[in-house]
């Protein structure tokens, strides 16, 4: 009967441990914004473990002509921009993306973000967060390079899933009859 509360405990005790961060699902919007946070050039989305290219028929290529290639890619853990244009993104108050609707399967938020940086001048103080989006702010900066967003986030409240129920129950029933059998033997 030992064995049995050991292996009900360790089961509890493997249920209880901590996840790893699911990541990213669904779709992810894409914003233009452009000449100001609160004017949208263009707007679009993403399926998360895709890619939106340029020229293509996407409204979010609309503002690139057929001048150069760009590419947006999602996973479940970054966001990347890859672009060969010759021209740069106007100077403005704001001309860049906002990336919205991050939803990550275990109902967490964003938390933060590392850049990864192959965009002349990008600096993580033209990026900025909330719980499920992303805003970059590319104005006046070449429109050729690349960046990666390596997003961070913090799990949600979580429920217990069945699967931790089933050892859950063994292990407290087995705890239940140890205490019973050693109250009965003392």
């Amino acid at each position: 009967m030992r064995k049995l509360f050991q292996s009900g405990l360790l089961a509890v005790a493997m249920s209880l441990a901590p996840l790893a961060h699911a990541g990213l699902i669904g779709d992810v919007g894409i914003t233009w914004l452009y000449p100001d946070t609160g004017t949208t050039f263009a707007s679009d989305t993403i399926a998360v473990s895709s890619t939106l290219n340029c020229p293509g028929s996407s409204p979010i290529c609309t503002g690139y002509g057929t001048e150069g290639t760009e590419t947006f890619g999602v996973n479940s853990t970054s966001i990347t921009y890859t672009a060969s244009v010759a021209n740069s993104y106007a100077t403005s108050s704001f001309n860049g993306f906002d990336f919205t609707g991050l939803t990550f399967a275990d109902a967490g938020t964003l938390t933060g973000f590392t850049l990864v940086n192959g965009l002349a001048g990008l600096t993580t103080s033209d990026v900025s967060f909330g719980p499920h989006s992303i805003e970059i702010n590319l104005e006046g900066l070449a429109a050729t390079g690349s960046f990666t967003l390596n997003l961070s986030e913090a799990a949600g409240a979580s429920t217990p899933e069945p699967s931790f129920l089933a050892p859950l129950a063994l292990a407290l029933g087995g705890f239940a009859f140890f205490i019973r059998r050693r109250k009965a033997t003392a």
